[in-house]
């Protein structure tokens, strides 16, 4: 049994490595344009085609403040 548990920990742990190398190049592939005026959509420098459609990930905006 202990053995299982820590297999089982051991494989939680490298899936959430898993995702938060996922999350980390997708958070590298944005880029917000200073020079335009507030709210500052953000926008992916590349299309992520493993995400998804390209054109659906390319629309997606997130305004912020700068």
């Amino acid at each position: 049994e202990g053995r299982e548990e820590a297999q089982r920990l051991l494989n939680l742990v490298g899936e959430g490595q898993r995702l938060l190398g996922s999350a980390l190049v997708t958070l590298a592939e944005l880029r917000c344009n200073l020079a335009a005026s507030p709210p500052r959509p953000l926008q992916l420098a590349r299309p992520l085609p493993h995400y998804g459609p390209p054109m659906l990930v390319q629309q997606a905006t997130i305004p912020i403040q700068v």
